[in-house]
């Protein structure tokens, strides 16, 4: 047996387009809290690569989402696909228009458990950002993922590649909560050095160093003449950087003199309409990609106490 790109397939195996064998959910709550829905899913909560939802917002706190989901059900960010966020539902609960609730059609055709694995395939991907459109915000559409095309293979060699799959997602769950735990670890370090401050000088952090906001996004800054990469909120975790998503944004030479980062800068959030707790992380910036600038979503503040040791030098 042959598909229509002359590649062979094993027996039993066919290619099929996305849109035959995965429904997209189209349940809806207009009052979630009245329903009894106690949680909501932004894309702001899911993150990428990590198929658990491990955190979420309560509908009591008010919330516009009308988009059902049930447990097992994948959530899919249609919004700005490249970051790449799928999640597994584990509770019931509404989330963002942004978000697409897929099931299978037909547990007899393609196993609920394989369905999140498919959309976390490069090819996958691809094909969702290739079919995005919109310049500062691109979406891809249901329609276009349901022409996605892929070879399913029988039930049976379903199950085992599910199984092998889970297998390797419980050896990366346990390395995450060992890195979780010397986080901790390191957190409560860190509490205990600034514990007592009795013996400490005190002064204004504009005395001590250069305080800048950085640059504002724009249409007219997206032009590609001036290409360079630069961080915003998203970039910026508690005490470390996720740089798997960095945008890019025209900086010609006098804004980069003024908004490009150095060594042992330290990046500090300042503002989020997403969530509260967006606000006040920092990280220090030790040089990990070239010619990097920042958004004004964050402060970047440039030590310049003459004698100072550096940060990774202490």
């Amino acid at each position: 047996m042959s598909d229509k790109n002359n590649k062979i397939l094993k027996p039993g195996w066919r290619r099929v387009k996305f849109g035959d064998v995965v429904r997209l959910s189209k349940a809806r709550s207009q009052d979630p809290l009245a329903d009894g829905i106690e949680r909501y899913v932004g894309l702001e909560h899911l993150e990428p690569g990590d198929l658990r939802i491990r955190s979420w917002g309560s509908v009591a706190d008010g919330v516009t989402f009308t988009s059902v989901f049930q447990p097992g059900q994948v959530l899919f960010g249609k919004r700005r696909a490249y970051q790449r966020k799928v999640a597994v539902a584990d509770f019931s609960g509404v989330c963002s228009g942004d978000i697409y609730v897929l099931e299978t059609k037909d547990a007899q055709v393609l196993l609920p458990e394989l369905l999140p694995f498919i959309c976390q395939t490069d090819a996958f991907f691809d094909h969702a950002v290739g079919t995005s459109a919109g310049s500062l915000s691109p979406r891809t559409n249901w329609t276009s993922l349901a022409d996605f095309e892929f070879v399913l293979p029988t039930i049976s060699e379903q199950a085992k590649i599910v199984e092998a799959l889970k297998a390797a997602g419980s050896l990366v769950e346990a390395r995450r909560d060992a890195i979780d735990r010397l986080r901790a670890l390191a957190r409560s370090k860190l509490d205990l050095e600034f514990s007592d401050q009795s013996t400490w000088t005190r002064d204004r952090i504009a005395n001590i160093g250069n305080v800048q906001l950085g640059r504002q996004r724009a249409p007219k800054y997206t032009t590609g003449k001036f290409n360079k990469p630069y961080l915003r909120v998203v970039n910026v975790l508690d005490g470390r950087l996720d740089l798997r998503d960095v945008e890019m944004m025209d900086f010609n030479d006098r804004d980069f003199a003024r908004y490009s980062l150095q060594l042992d800068d330290i990046l500090i959030t300042e503002g989020d309409l997403i969530s509260v707790y967006n606000v006040g992380r920092s990280a220090i910036w030790s040089g990990e990609i070239d010619d990097c600038c920042f958004q004004n979503t964050l402060i970047r503040w440039r030590i310049q106490v003459r004698g100072a040791t550096r940060f990774n030098e202490a």
